[in-house]
């Protein structure tokens, strides 16, 4: 197992194409030799200007049963063609050196996690994150370097990186939806049965103001 090739599994509702554009250019400069851009979202974007050789587009009906986040994800992952998947939402850009510092990190993980700061420059507190440890918080942050507290982790939904093994083996439980804590589920289900590290140095930055930093400035 290698952390060479990549899938970037992005869910999306097609809202702002200029943040996905950011999106899909902070990957290709990354010069990953073998990587994949997924989307999916109720749009069919396959036959725009959009098209790419590096790009797929999943169609999902969001009137089948609106949130189900959970489906989207695990439909990301039975598609995926590499075996580093980086399953996030749609307002996360990559800093240069990403995935250069992944090639120098260790590859004995099955779940990972990576420094992520809000637009503010702030850090995310969920990015490596405690969630029931006697005496701390929930969605605690963690120092980056403490792998040895996984059995109290939460893996935010937004933004996780799995091998495609592990998501097959363990999807999401498709009978929650978004902001029903599925990702809580998922994280509590899989976190004594896999190894999870953080890699400090490579870092992603969300694009867009995020709910937990409050209200937008005007």
């Amino acid at each position: 197992m290698s952390n060479k090739d990549w899938s970037f599994c992005i869910t999306t509702d097609y809202s702002n194409l200029k943040r996905l554009s950011e999106i899909r250019h902070s990957i290709r400069e990354l010069n990953i030799p073998n990587y994949e851009i997924l989307f999916i979202g109720e749009k069919d974007l396959s036959k725009n200007r959009f098209r790419s050789p590096d790009v797929r587009y999943i169609y999902f009906d969001e009137s089948v049963r609106p949130g189900w986040i959970t489906k989207k994800k695990n439909i990301l992952a039975n598609a995926a063609q590499y075996e580093n998947l980086v399953m996030m939402h749609d307002y996360h850009v990559f800093d240069p050196d990403w995935y250069r510092n992944f090639l120098d990190f260790t590859e004995d993980w099955d779940i990972c996690s990576c420094q992520q700061r809000f637009i503010t420059g702030d850090r995310v507190p969920m990015d490596w994150s405690l969630w029931d440890k006697p005496g701390c918080g929930r969605a605690w942050g963690l120092d980056y370097d403490n792998w040895g507290e996984t059995q109290y982790m939460y893996l935010a939904g937004a933004f996780f990186i799995v091998k495609r093994d592990v998501m097959l083996k363990e999807p999401l439980n498709e009978d929650l939806l978004w902001n029903q804590e599925e990702d809580v589920e998922w994280s509590l289900r899989v976190r004594n049965n896999y190894r999870m590290v953080c890699n400090r140095r490579s870092i992603v930055r969300h694009n867009k103001w995020h709910r937990h930093l409050g209200p937008e400035p005007s």
